[in-house]
Protein backbone atom coordinates (compact mmCIF):
# COMPACT_ATOMS: atom_id res chain seq x y z
CA UNK A 1 0.00 0.00 0.00
CA UNK A 2 1.39 3.08 -0.85
CA UNK A 3 1.65 5.76 1.96
CA UNK A 4 0.32 9.31 1.29
CA UNK A 5 3.15 11.93 2.83
CA UNK A 6 2.17 15.94 2.88
CA UNK A 7 4.94 18.31 2.51
CA UNK A 8 4.92 21.77 3.12
CA UNK A 9 7.58 24.53 4.06
CA UNK A 10 6.74 27.64 5.79
CA UNK A 11 10.09 29.79 7.27
CA UNK A 12 10.81 32.44 8.76
CA UNK A 13 13.22 33.81 11.27
CA UNK A 14 11.99 37.03 12.69
CA UNK A 15 14.04 39.94 14.45
CA UNK A 16 11.30 41.55 16.76
CA UNK A 17 13.91 44.25 17.00
CA UNK A 18 13.07 45.05 13.31
CA UNK A 19 10.52 47.91 12.22
CA UNK A 20 10.13 45.91 9.04
CA UNK A 21 6.82 43.84 8.70
CA UNK A 22 6.82 40.58 7.08
CA UNK A 23 3.65 39.96 4.98
CA UNK A 24 2.52 38.35 1.94
CA UNK A 25 4.75 40.44 -0.46
CA UNK A 26 7.95 39.60 1.51
CA UNK A 27 7.17 35.71 0.98
CA UNK A 28 6.47 36.26 -3.01
CA UNK A 29 9.45 38.42 -2.98
CA UNK A 30 11.72 35.99 -1.85
CA UNK A 31 10.30 32.60 -2.24
CA UNK A 32 6.62 31.21 -2.48
CA UNK A 33 5.14 28.32 -4.27
CA UNK A 34 1.75 26.61 -3.99
CA UNK A 35 0.62 22.49 -4.68
CA UNK A 36 1.62 20.76 -7.76
CA UNK A 37 4.73 24.07 -8.59
CA UNK A 38 6.52 22.78 -5.71
CA UNK A 39 8.10 19.42 -6.68
CA UNK A 40 9.72 20.57 -9.97
CA UNK A 41 10.98 23.81 -7.99
CA UNK A 42 12.53 22.18 -5.44
CA UNK A 43 13.05 18.45 -6.66
CA UNK A 44 17.25 18.32 -6.88
CA UNK A 45 17.74 21.36 -4.84
CA UNK A 46 19.59 21.83 -1.51
CA UNK A 47 17.07 22.28 0.15
CA UNK A 48 14.77 20.74 3.14
CA UNK A 49 12.14 20.35 0.53
CA UNK A 50 14.73 18.72 -1.71
CA UNK A 51 16.02 15.78 0.61
CA UNK A 52 12.01 15.03 1.52
CA UNK A 53 11.38 14.40 -2.35
CA UNK A 54 14.52 12.21 -2.49
CA UNK A 55 13.11 10.11 -0.15
CA UNK A 56 9.77 9.90 -0.87
CA UNK A 57 11.36 8.78 -4.61
CA UNK A 58 13.13 6.15 -3.10
CA UNK A 59 9.80 4.90 -0.73
CA UNK A 60 7.43 5.58 -3.90
CA UNK A 61 5.24 7.96 -1.34
CA UNK A 62 2.74 9.31 -2.93
CA UNK A 63 3.09 13.31 -2.01
CA UNK A 64 0.69 16.28 -1.53
CA UNK A 65 2.13 19.55 -2.29
CA UNK A 66 0.87 22.03 -0.52
CA UNK A 67 2.69 25.73 0.34
CA UNK A 68 6.25 25.94 0.20
CA UNK A 69 6.81 30.08 1.62
CA UNK A 70 10.20 31.63 3.02
CA UNK A 71 11.38 35.41 3.50
CA UNK A 72 13.91 36.84 4.07
CA UNK A 73 14.07 37.55 7.66
CA UNK A 74 13.11 40.60 9.21
CA UNK A 75 10.32 42.26 11.56
CA UNK A 76 7.12 40.02 12.86
CA UNK A 77 5.10 38.08 10.51
CA UNK A 78 1.49 39.24 9.56
CA UNK A 79 -1.48 37.70 10.47
CA UNK A 80 -2.79 37.38 7.63
CA UNK A 81 0.37 35.97 5.35
CA UNK A 82 0.76 33.62 8.39
CA UNK A 83 -2.66 32.52 8.76
CA UNK A 84 -3.46 32.14 5.18
CA UNK A 85 0.14 29.55 4.09
CA UNK A 86 -1.35 28.04 7.47
CA UNK A 87 -4.67 27.39 6.37
CA UNK A 88 -3.42 25.99 2.88
CA UNK A 89 -1.49 23.20 5.10
CA UNK A 90 -4.35 22.30 7.49
CA UNK A 91 -6.82 22.69 4.02
CA UNK A 92 -5.01 20.13 2.39
CA UNK A 93 -4.71 17.55 5.49
CA UNK A 94 -8.16 17.68 5.22
CA UNK A 95 -8.81 16.95 1.53
CA UNK A 96 -5.80 14.37 1.95
CA UNK A 97 -5.91 12.31 5.02
CA UNK A 98 -2.23 11.76 4.65
CA UNK A 99 -0.39 8.90 6.08
CA UNK A 100 2.06 11.19 7.67
CA UNK A 101 3.48 14.93 7.18
CA UNK A 102 6.37 16.34 6.86
CA UNK A 103 7.13 19.81 7.37
CA UNK A 104 9.98 22.76 6.66
CA UNK A 105 10.08 24.81 9.43
CA UNK A 106 12.83 27.66 10.87
CA UNK A 107 11.87 27.39 14.34
CA UNK A 108 12.02 31.36 14.90
CA UNK A 109 9.33 32.38 13.89
CA UNK A 110 7.21 35.01 15.41
CA UNK A 111 3.60 36.44 14.35
CA UNK A 112 1.60 39.35 15.22
CA UNK A 113 -0.81 36.87 16.86
CA UNK A 114 1.77 34.28 17.88
CA UNK A 115 5.14 34.54 19.82
CA UNK A 116 5.80 30.98 19.09
CA UNK A 117 4.80 30.86 15.56
CA UNK A 118 6.02 27.69 15.28
CA UNK A 119 4.91 25.92 17.93
CA UNK A 120 1.58 27.60 17.09
CA UNK A 121 1.57 25.92 14.14
CA UNK A 122 2.87 22.41 14.95
CA UNK A 123 0.12 22.48 17.21
CA UNK A 124 -2.45 23.31 14.27
CA UNK A 125 -1.11 20.58 12.32
CA UNK A 126 -1.57 17.79 15.15
CA UNK A 127 -4.70 19.06 15.89
CA UNK A 128 -6.20 18.46 12.85
CA UNK A 129 -4.08 15.45 11.51
CA UNK A 130 -4.54 13.79 15.03
CA UNK A 131 -2.71 11.78 17.33
CA UNK A 132 -1.84 8.85 14.78
CA UNK A 133 -0.42 10.71 12.07
CA UNK A 134 3.32 11.20 13.02
CA UNK A 135 4.26 14.57 12.21
CA UNK A 136 8.16 15.71 12.05
CA UNK A 137 10.12 18.83 10.91
CA UNK A 138 13.29 20.36 9.76
CA UNK A 139 14.17 23.31 11.84
CA UNK A 140 17.67 26.07 11.23
CA UNK A 141 20.32 25.73 13.46
CA UNK A 142 19.05 28.74 14.75
CA UNK A 143 15.55 27.29 15.65
CA UNK A 144 14.63 28.56 19.15
CA UNK A 145 12.86 25.00 20.10
CA UNK A 146 9.55 25.57 22.23
CA UNK A 147 8.30 23.03 24.74
CA UNK A 148 5.08 23.68 22.33
CA UNK A 149 7.14 22.54 19.25
CA UNK A 150 8.48 19.17 21.27
CA UNK A 151 5.03 18.44 22.84
CA UNK A 152 3.12 18.61 18.99
CA UNK A 153 5.65 16.98 16.59
CA UNK A 154 7.31 13.25 16.35
CA UNK A 155 10.55 14.65 15.45
CA UNK A 156 12.63 18.08 15.18
CA UNK A 157 15.69 17.54 12.77
CA UNK A 158 18.02 20.65 12.89
CA UNK A 159 20.66 21.85 10.89
CA UNK A 160 24.26 20.71 11.63
CA UNK A 161 25.84 23.41 9.19
CA UNK A 162 26.35 27.19 9.61
CA UNK A 163 26.76 27.88 7.29
CA UNK A 164 23.69 25.64 6.17
CA UNK A 165 25.30 23.41 3.49
CA UNK A 166 23.27 20.92 4.96
CA UNK A 167 19.98 21.72 4.98
CA UNK A 168 18.90 18.77 1.92
CA UNK A 169 20.60 16.17 3.90
CA UNK A 170 18.62 17.04 7.29
CA UNK A 171 15.28 16.88 5.09
CA UNK A 172 16.60 13.13 4.11
CA UNK A 173 16.96 12.34 7.59
CA UNK A 174 13.81 13.51 8.72
CA UNK A 175 11.98 11.46 6.17
CA UNK A 176 14.06 8.55 6.13
CA UNK A 177 12.83 8.60 9.87
CA UNK A 178 9.42 9.05 8.80
CA UNK A 179 10.25 6.09 6.49
CA UNK A 180 11.21 3.95 9.47
CA UNK A 181 8.05 5.62 11.44
CA UNK A 182 5.52 4.23 8.81
CA UNK A 183 7.09 0.60 8.49
CA UNK A 184 7.83 -0.19 12.29
CA UNK A 185 10.86 -0.02 12.71
CA UNK A 186 10.95 3.52 14.63
CA UNK A 187 8.94 4.96 17.71
CA UNK A 188 9.72 8.16 17.82
CA UNK A 189 10.34 10.78 20.76
CA UNK A 190 11.74 13.63 20.93
CA UNK A 191 14.23 14.58 23.80
CA UNK A 192 15.10 17.68 24.90
CA UNK A 193 17.52 20.37 27.45
CA UNK A 194 18.55 23.68 27.00
CA UNK A 195 21.64 25.50 28.37
CA UNK A 196 21.36 29.11 29.67
CA UNK A 197 22.98 30.72 26.40
CA UNK A 198 21.87 33.42 23.90
CA UNK A 199 25.08 33.54 21.85
CA UNK A 200 25.09 35.57 19.16
CA UNK A 201 25.84 34.52 15.36
CA UNK A 202 28.96 34.87 14.66
CA UNK A 203 30.12 32.12 16.92
CA UNK A 204 27.55 29.95 16.21
CA UNK A 205 29.93 28.68 13.06
CA UNK A 206 30.29 25.70 12.92
CA UNK A 207 33.69 24.97 11.56
CA UNK A 208 35.14 26.81 14.88
CA UNK A 209 35.02 26.13 18.17
CA UNK A 210 33.37 25.59 20.49
CA UNK A 211 30.27 24.49 17.42
CA UNK A 212 32.71 22.35 15.82
CA UNK A 213 33.23 19.84 19.13
CA UNK A 214 30.09 20.08 20.68
CA UNK A 215 28.72 19.16 17.02
CA UNK A 216 31.01 15.90 16.95
CA UNK A 217 29.87 15.06 19.92
CA UNK A 218 26.48 15.21 19.08
CA UNK A 219 27.31 12.81 16.02
CA UNK A 220 28.83 10.28 18.23
CA UNK A 221 25.46 9.63 19.93
CA UNK A 222 23.71 9.27 16.78
CA UNK A 223 22.51 5.17 16.19
CA UNK A 224 20.39 3.45 14.73
CA UNK A 225 17.98 3.82 17.41
CA UNK A 226 19.21 7.61 17.89
CA UNK A 227 18.97 8.68 14.49
CA UNK A 228 19.62 12.65 15.30
CA UNK A 229 21.03 14.48 17.86
CA UNK A 230 20.79 18.28 17.13
CA UNK A 231 22.75 21.66 18.81
CA UNK A 232 20.67 24.10 18.17
CA UNK A 233 22.46 27.89 18.95
CA UNK A 234 19.29 29.90 19.00
CA UNK A 235 18.08 32.83 17.84
CA UNK A 236 19.50 36.04 19.99
CA UNK A 237 17.33 38.76 17.75
CA UNK A 238 14.25 37.69 18.79
CA UNK A 239 13.15 38.34 22.41
CA UNK A 240 10.87 35.62 23.68
CA UNK A 241 11.21 33.28 26.24
CA UNK A 242 12.19 30.48 24.31
CA UNK A 243 14.86 31.82 22.75
CA UNK A 244 18.38 30.25 23.69
CA UNK A 245 20.43 27.01 22.98
CA UNK A 246 19.29 23.56 23.09
CA UNK A 247 20.60 20.09 22.21
CA UNK A 248 17.14 18.26 20.57
CA UNK A 249 17.61 14.61 20.08
CA UNK A 250 15.12 11.98 18.11
CA UNK A 251 15.02 8.55 19.86
CA UNK A 252 13.40 5.15 19.88
CA UNK A 253 11.22 4.80 22.65
CA UNK A 254 13.95 2.67 23.56
CA UNK A 255 16.26 4.46 23.67
CA UNK A 256 14.65 7.78 24.92
CA UNK A 257 16.96 7.85 28.28
CA UNK A 258 19.94 7.33 26.28
CA UNK A 259 19.52 10.27 23.84
CA UNK A 260 18.25 12.75 26.83
CA UNK A 261 21.27 11.94 28.63
CA UNK A 262 23.32 13.27 25.56
CA UNK A 263 21.68 15.82 25.23
CA UNK A 264 21.61 16.74 28.91
CA UNK A 265 25.65 16.06 28.41
CA UNK A 266 25.93 18.32 25.53
CA UNK A 267 23.57 21.42 27.41
CA UNK A 268 25.86 21.37 30.07
CA UNK A 269 29.52 21.02 28.13
CA UNK A 270 28.05 24.29 26.33
CA UNK A 271 27.32 26.12 29.01
CA UNK A 272 30.41 25.16 31.13
CA UNK A 273 32.16 26.92 27.93
CA UNK A 274 30.36 30.01 27.14
CA UNK A 275 33.07 31.86 27.28
CA UNK A 276 34.40 30.34 23.64
CA UNK A 277 31.20 31.88 22.38
CA UNK A 278 32.59 35.53 23.02
CA UNK A 279 34.39 37.11 19.63
CA UNK A 280 36.15 40.07 18.91
CA UNK A 281 35.33 41.80 15.64
CA UNK A 282 37.14 44.44 13.54
CA UNK A 283 36.09 47.95 13.74
CA UNK A 284 35.41 49.83 10.90
CA UNK A 285 38.03 52.05 10.56
CA UNK A 286 40.82 49.19 10.91
CA UNK A 287 38.86 47.57 8.17
CA UNK A 288 38.94 50.12 5.53
CA UNK A 289 42.32 50.52 6.77
CA UNK A 290 43.53 46.60 5.51
CA UNK A 291 41.20 47.40 2.34
CA UNK A 292 43.68 50.80 1.31
CA UNK A 293 46.56 48.31 1.96
CA UNK A 294 45.18 45.23 0.32
CA UNK A 295 47.52 43.80 -2.57
CA UNK A 296 47.10 40.24 -3.04
CA UNK A 297 45.52 39.28 -6.05
CA UNK A 298 42.80 37.37 -4.82
CA UNK A 299 40.17 39.58 -2.81
CA UNK A 300 39.93 40.54 0.46
CA UNK A 301 36.42 40.21 2.39
CA UNK A 302 34.89 42.30 4.52
CA UNK A 303 31.81 41.26 6.20
CA UNK A 304 29.47 43.59 7.06
CA UNK A 305 27.94 40.73 10.10
CA UNK A 306 25.71 43.46 11.44
CA UNK A 307 23.63 44.26 8.65
CA UNK A 308 22.90 40.86 7.21
CA UNK A 309 19.10 40.71 6.11
CA UNK A 310 19.73 36.99 6.82
CA UNK A 311 19.00 37.93 10.44
CA UNK A 312 16.32 40.65 9.91
CA UNK A 313 18.48 43.81 9.74
CA UNK A 314 17.67 46.50 7.00
CA UNK A 315 20.80 46.03 4.82
CA UNK A 316 20.51 49.20 3.54
CA UNK A 317 23.69 50.12 6.40
CA UNK A 318 26.39 53.19 4.99
CA UNK A 319 28.75 53.06 7.41
CA UNK A 320 31.37 50.97 5.78
CA UNK A 321 30.50 52.09 2.33
CA UNK A 322 31.15 55.59 3.28
CA UNK A 323 34.27 54.86 4.91
CA UNK A 324 35.69 53.16 2.02
CA UNK A 325 34.73 55.83 -0.40
CA UNK A 326 35.93 58.75 1.64
CA UNK A 327 39.27 56.36 1.98
CA UNK A 328 40.00 56.13 -1.44
CA UNK A 329 39.25 51.98 -1.85
CA UNK A 330 39.34 51.10 -5.47
CA UNK A 331 38.28 47.78 -7.44
CA UNK A 332 35.62 47.28 -4.78
CA UNK A 333 32.64 45.73 -5.01
CA UNK A 334 29.35 45.78 -2.57
CA UNK A 335 26.26 43.33 -2.35
CA UNK A 336 23.96 44.68 -1.86
CA UNK A 337 22.67 47.84 -0.42
CA UNK A 338 18.51 48.03 -0.52
CA UNK A 339 16.79 50.99 -1.65
CA UNK A 340 14.22 50.52 -4.23
CA UNK A 341 13.75 54.38 -4.73
CA UNK A 342 17.83 54.32 -5.68
CA UNK A 343 16.77 51.44 -7.85
CA UNK A 344 13.92 53.46 -9.63
CA UNK A 345 16.13 56.54 -10.28
CA UNK A 346 18.60 54.65 -11.82
CA UNK A 347 16.42 52.82 -14.03
CA UNK A 348 14.56 55.95 -14.98
CA UNK A 349 18.29 57.21 -15.90
CA UNK A 350 19.29 54.81 -18.20
CA UNK A 351 22.44 52.12 -18.48
CA UNK A 352 25.18 54.19 -19.69
CA UNK A 353 24.30 57.36 -17.63
CA UNK A 354 25.09 58.99 -14.29
CA UNK A 355 22.41 59.44 -11.99
CA UNK A 356 23.04 60.81 -8.09
CA UNK A 357 21.21 59.55 -5.41
CA UNK A 358 20.89 59.46 -1.92
CA UNK A 359 21.92 56.01 -0.95
CA UNK A 360 20.70 54.06 1.63
CA UNK A 361 20.53 54.58 5.53
CA UNK A 362 16.27 55.06 5.13
CA UNK A 363 15.06 51.75 7.64
CA UNK A 364 17.06 51.35 10.71
CA UNK A 365 19.77 53.51 12.13
CA UNK A 366 22.55 52.04 10.67
CA UNK A 367 23.74 54.66 9.11
CA UNK A 368 22.96 58.09 6.97
CA UNK A 369 21.84 58.44 3.49
CA UNK A 370 25.06 59.33 1.15
CA UNK A 371 24.77 61.14 -1.67
CA UNK A 372 26.41 59.40 -4.46
CA UNK A 373 27.04 60.11 -8.27
CA UNK A 374 27.41 56.81 -10.04
CA UNK A 375 27.71 55.30 -13.80
CA UNK A 376 24.20 53.22 -14.24
CA UNK A 377 26.09 50.07 -15.08
CA UNK A 378 23.32 47.65 -15.48
CA UNK A 379 19.57 46.76 -14.78
CA UNK A 380 18.28 43.45 -14.16
CA UNK A 381 15.35 41.39 -12.46
CA UNK A 382 17.93 40.20 -10.01
CA UNK A 383 17.31 37.11 -9.90
CA UNK A 384 19.88 34.20 -10.11
CA UNK A 385 20.00 30.77 -9.03
CA UNK A 386 22.46 29.53 -6.46
CA UNK A 387 25.34 27.38 -7.69
CA UNK A 388 27.66 27.07 -4.74
CA UNK A 389 27.14 24.44 -1.78
CA UNK A 390 24.48 26.01 0.04
CA UNK A 391 20.69 26.12 -0.92
CA UNK A 392 22.53 24.90 -4.39
CA UNK A 393 19.79 25.15 -7.73
CA UNK A 394 17.61 27.37 -5.19
CA UNK A 395 16.25 30.96 -6.99
CA UNK A 396 16.66 33.68 -5.53
CA UNK A 397 16.39 37.34 -6.14
CA UNK A 398 17.32 40.89 -5.24
CA UNK A 399 14.21 42.15 -7.33
CA UNK A 400 15.01 44.71 -9.96
CA UNK A 401 18.16 45.66 -9.19
CA UNK A 402 20.61 48.65 -10.55
CA UNK A 403 24.80 48.23 -10.26
CA UNK A 404 26.29 51.88 -9.39
CA UNK A 405 29.56 52.58 -10.34
CA UNK A 406 30.89 54.76 -7.64
CA UNK A 407 34.54 56.07 -7.42
CA UNK A 408 36.09 52.62 -8.08
CA UNK A 409 33.76 50.84 -6.12
CA UNK A 410 30.42 48.57 -7.79
CA UNK A 411 27.22 48.54 -5.71
CA UNK A 412 24.64 46.01 -5.77
CA UNK A 413 21.24 48.28 -5.06
CA UNK A 414 18.18 46.08 -4.41
CA UNK A 415 14.52 46.57 -4.27
CA UNK A 416 14.69 43.29 -1.86
CA UNK A 417 16.34 42.70 0.88
CA UNK A 418 18.51 39.29 0.58
CA UNK A 419 21.39 37.31 1.80
CA UNK A 420 24.43 37.55 -0.66
CA UNK A 421 25.88 34.40 0.38
CA UNK A 422 26.47 33.00 -3.68
CA UNK A 423 28.68 34.26 -5.85
CA UNK A 424 26.26 34.25 -8.24
CA UNK A 425 24.80 37.54 -6.44
CA UNK A 426 28.11 39.40 -7.93
CA UNK A 427 27.97 37.10 -11.28
CA UNK A 428 24.68 37.65 -12.69
CA UNK A 429 25.12 41.60 -12.59
CA UNK A 430 28.42 41.13 -14.53
CA UNK A 431 30.67 41.01 -12.01
CA UNK A 432 33.23 38.73 -11.56
CA UNK A 433 34.18 38.36 -7.89
CA UNK A 434 37.53 36.75 -7.97
CA UNK A 435 38.54 40.13 -10.11
CA UNK A 436 38.21 42.56 -7.12
CA UNK A 437 40.88 43.63 -4.29
CA UNK A 438 37.72 43.94 -1.85
CA UNK A 439 34.35 42.63 -1.59
CA UNK A 440 31.97 44.29 1.07
CA UNK A 441 29.36 41.29 1.93
CA UNK A 442 26.16 41.93 4.06
CA UNK A 443 26.12 38.56 5.62
CA UNK A 444 27.39 37.34 8.89
CA UNK A 445 28.36 33.32 8.72
CA UNK A 446 26.72 32.29 5.34
CA UNK A 447 28.93 33.61 3.02
CA UNK A 448 32.05 31.62 4.03
CA UNK A 449 31.10 28.33 2.30
CA UNK A 450 31.11 29.87 -0.67
CA UNK A 451 33.62 33.18 -0.27
CA UNK A 452 36.17 31.54 1.90
CA UNK A 453 37.83 29.37 -0.60
CA UNK A 454 38.01 32.40 -3.09
CA UNK A 455 39.43 35.04 -0.40
CA UNK A 456 42.83 35.81 0.03
CA UNK A 457 41.31 37.00 3.66
CA UNK A 458 38.07 37.85 5.73
CA UNK A 459 37.34 40.69 8.24
CA UNK A 460 34.66 40.61 10.49
CA UNK A 461 33.72 44.29 10.45
CA UNK A 462 31.43 46.13 13.39
CA UNK A 463 29.76 48.42 11.57
CA UNK A 464 25.84 49.27 13.12
CA UNK A 465 22.94 47.28 11.99
CA UNK A 466 19.87 44.38 13.90
CA UNK A 467 22.41 41.69 13.97
CA UNK A 468 24.90 43.03 15.72
CA UNK A 469 27.05 40.64 18.20
CA UNK A 470 26.95 43.12 21.20
CA UNK A 471 23.57 42.10 22.68
CA UNK A 472 24.33 44.53 25.27
CA UNK A 473 22.88 47.02 22.77
CA UNK A 474 19.40 45.61 22.50
CA UNK A 475 16.43 45.93 25.32
CA UNK A 476 15.49 42.36 26.10
CA UNK A 477 11.78 41.99 27.84
CA UNK A 478 10.72 38.65 27.38
CA UNK A 479 14.36 36.02 26.93
CA UNK A 480 14.54 33.76 30.76
CA UNK A 481 17.10 35.27 33.15
CA UNK A 482 19.62 34.37 33.81
CA UNK A 483 21.25 34.08 30.61
CA UNK A 484 24.46 34.33 28.86
CA UNK A 485 26.44 37.28 27.46
CA UNK A 486 23.30 39.29 29.20
CA UNK A 487 23.46 38.43 32.43
CA UNK A 488 27.76 37.74 32.49
CA UNK A 489 27.93 35.82 36.20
Amino acid sequence: MTDTVLLARLKHETNTFSSLSTGHEEFASTSLFRGEAIVPEFRDTNTDLGGFLRVADEEGWEVVPTVAANATPGGVVTHDAFSSFLDRILDGIDAHDPDAILLGLHGAMVSERHRDGDGHILESVRSVAGDDVPVMATLDLHANVSDRMVDHADGLFGYDTYPHVDIGNTGETAARAMAATLDGSLEPTIVIDRAPLLPPLPPLQTAAEPMASLLATAADAESDRIPDVSVLGGFAHADVPEAGFSVVGVADESAASEAAGACTDLAAAAADRRHEFDRTYTSVDDAVAAAAAWDRTDPLVLADIADNPGGGSAQDGTVLLAALLEAGVENAAVAAIYDPAAVDAAAETGVGERVTVDLGGHTEPNGDPITVEGHVRRLSDGTYRNQGPMSTGLEVSFGRTAVLAVDGIDVIVASHRQQPYDPEAFRSHGIVPERKRVLVLKSTVHYRAAFDPIAGGVKEVSAPGLCSPDLSSFSYEHVRRPMYPLDPQ
